[in-house]
């Protein structure tokens, strides 16, 4: 087996982000990155580095920006209890009606 792995890469050059890909590249310095390839494997490793961080470390950026979000919402927001009334919601008779209602729906079990 070889020590080397070698692959092609090619570029769509009517494509507006390829074409500027492959023109740096072209316009790499190479004394600098000491050779395209070089240039490209750092590339692709950083890229995957990136790409390997662990989803619980996403998750938990998530949940800290919706606890922070939740906080401010809930500072600004008025939790001052509502005044109640003891206004019944149905008139005696309504509420009559309604427990009748029920005792006879309550007969179709016998």
């Amino acid at each position: 087996m070889k020590d080397e792995y070698k692959m092609t890469v090619r570029f769509d050059l009517t494509n507006a982000r390829e074409r500027a890909i492959a023109e740096y590249l072209q316009t790499l310095d190479v004394k600098k990155y000491h050779s395209r390839n070089r240039f490209i494997i750092e590339a692709l490793a950083e890229y995957v580095d990136l790409q390997s961080i662990t989803r619980e470390h996403h998750d938990e950026d998530i949940r800290s920006i919706i606890r922070e979000e939740m906080r401010a919402c809930f500072a600004e927001a008025n939790f001052a209890p509502q005044p109640t009334t003891n206004t019944p919601l149905l008139t005696a008779e309504q509420q009559a009606e309604a427990e009748q209602g029920i005792l006879d729906d309550l007969k179709l079990f016998d």
